[in-house]
């Protein structure tokens, strides 16, 4: 069997290759490991910030599947922004303090299609602990209790009233509960960008309150009223900073 490009393999080379792999390897993790120590070394205190988009549910009942339509509502992607701030009691444990603004989109459909959009102040208590595995990047899951104050919450009507088409935005703040309380749980990636380190994360919210509270007079949320919960999915990037 004729081996292509001319390379010949012996049991001394097969031998001699594995060796400098193995040594390759070894040095790599040395390298990794004397890296965590010195950012280590260096501050156990990280702030900054985090942005991106999360995909938001309205779920109703006992509803636990993320994925499925509850009573005619559909999701919808919106923005969302934290600064935060992160102590490191050891290298594989920390306590991460998140403070931002987050919003929440949802639409229903029937007569008229409206979509809600929920601005809340949002606030995160996070355990942050590094999966212990040789890995540049640095994998973590993070687990915490989470706290939304929904500041403003407005509508956007669209369809057909009466015969005519409609277009209109209202101010529905006051037909969602104003305090939500929930559970983030989520895994991210950080890494050295030598000015700063660069974090990836992905995250779950579900929230326990119940947000819709009244009906008013939209109509659209009446099957809502006092059994539905909005939780989300989300990704975001952001930097931190060593102190």
């Amino acid at each position: 069997m004729k081996v292509p490009f001319n390379i010949e393999f012996s049991l001394k080379r097969s031998i001699r290759a594995i060796a400098t792999a193995v040594c390759a390897v070894i040095l790599t993790s040395g390298a990794a490991f004397a890296q965590d120590g010195a950012g280590e070394t260096e501050s156990k205190l990280m702030v900054g910030f985090k942005s991106g988009f999360n995909i938001s549910d309205i779920r109703v009942g006992s509803d636990t599947d993320y994925f499925q339509n509850n009573e005619g509502a559909g999701k919808n992607i919106a923005p969302q922004i934290h600064v935060f701030g992160r102590f490191d009691f050891t290298k594989w444990v920390g306590a991460e303090l998140e403070l931002g603004w987050t919003q929440n989109a949802f639409t229903t459909f029937g007569n008229k299609t409206t979509t809600y959009r929920t601005n809340n102040f949002q606030a995160n208590a996070l355990l942050n602990v590094r999966i212990p595995v040789l890995s540049v990047y640095h994998p973590r899951i993070y687990i915490g209790p989470s706290y939304n104050y929904n500041a403003y919450t407005y509508s956007r009507e669209t369809g057909t009233l009466y015969g005519f088409n409609t277009d209109q935005t209202r101010d529905v703040t006051s037909t969602f509960a104003p305090h939500d309380l929930g559970v983030v749980v989520g895994t991210g990636l950080q890494f050295d960008v030598k000015f700063a380190t660069l974090l990836v994360d992905a995250r779950y919210r579900h929230g326990f309150s119940k947000s819709v509270r009244r009906a008013g007079n939209v109509t659209n949320v009446v099957p809502l009223v006092r059994q539905a919960s909005i939780s989300d999915v989300a990704f975001m990037v952001g930097l931190g900073f060593g102190i």
